[in-house]
C-alpha cells in the first residue's frame, strides 16, 4: 500500500509528465507540405492539312467536325489520272462527293473554266469548294438543268459544310449558288529592305601653309 509522502509525490510527478509530453509535442517541427502540382498546359494540334491532303482525311475531319455523312462508295483513279481518289457520300439527302487530286495544279487545270461571279452552270452541283488538291460537292447534278436551291434546312448545313472544310483545307474557294462568306487569309506585308547607314562625311583635308 502506497505510503501518504509516496502519494503526494505521485500527484507532484503526474501532472510534470503531463506538461513535458505537451511542450515535446508543440516543439516537434510541422509536418512539410506536399509541393503543389503545375497543371501541364494542352497543346491543341493545328487541324489543317498538308498538301496534297487525302479524300479521306477531309471526310475524317469532316465527321470529327459533326456533319451526319453517309458513306456510299469510294473509288480510286487510274495510272496518272488526275483525280486520285474520289469519296461519294449523302449530306441531307443531297450526293456528297470529295475528289483527292494529284495535285492542287491538277485540281486548278480542272476548275479553270471557272467563273466565281456567274455562279455554277447547267448540270453543275449547287455547291462546289475548293481547297488545296481537294474539291468538295454538294448538290445533285443534273443534265440540262440549272442547280437546285437549298431550302432553309441546307442552307444551315452548307454555312456549317463551310465551316468544318475551313480548318482543314483554308483558303477556300467557291462556286456555289447561294453567297457564303470565306474567310480571308491575311498576306504578310514584304518587309523592306533595311535602308543602309550613310557613311561619316570625310574630313576636309588642310592644305599645309608654305
Amino acid at each position: 500500500m502506497m505510503s501518504a509522502t509516496g502519494l503526494r509525490h505521485a500527484r507532484y510527478v503526474a501532472p510534470i509528465v503531463a506538461l513535458a509530453i505537451l511542450v515535446a509535442a508543440c516543439a516537434s517541427p510541422p509536418s512539410s507540405a506536399s509541393p503543389t502540382s503545375v497543371p501541364t498546359p494542352v497543346v491543341t494540334p493545328n487541324p489543317h492539312l498538308a498538301a496534297p491532303a487525302t479524300a479521306q482525311d477531309v471526310f475524317i475531319g469532316l465527321g470529327r467536325a459533326g456533319l451526319r455523312m453517309t458513306p456510299n462508295t469510294a473509288t480510286a483513279g487510274i495510272g496518272d489520272a488526275a483525280v486520285v481518289t474520289r469519296i461519294n457520300a449523302t449530306y441531307l439527302d443531297w450526293p456528297l462527293d470529295v475528289f483527292q487530286f494529284r495535285t492542287a495544279g491538277h485540281l486548278a487545270e480542272a476548275i479553270a473554266g471557272w467563273d466565281t461571279s456567274e455562279g455554277p452552270g447547267s448540270g453543275d452541283p449547287a455547291i462546289s469548294l475548293v481547297g488545296l488538291n481537294i474539291l468538295v460537292t454538294w448538290g445533285p447534278r443534273t443534265i440540262g438543268e440549272t442547280p437546285e436551291l437549298p431550302d432553309e434546312r441546307r442552307a444551315k448545313a452548307f454555312r456549317e459544310l463551310v465551316a468544318a472544310l475551313e480548318p482543314l483545307l483554308s483558303p477556300l474557294r467557291a462556286r456555289t449558288v447561294v453567297a457564303i462568306e470565306l474567310a480571308v487569309v491575311p498576306i504578310s506585308a514584304p518587309t523592306s529592305a533595311p535602308t543602309p547607314a550613310a557613311k561619316p562625311a570625310a574630313a576636309p583635308e588642310t592644305t599645309p601653309a608654305p
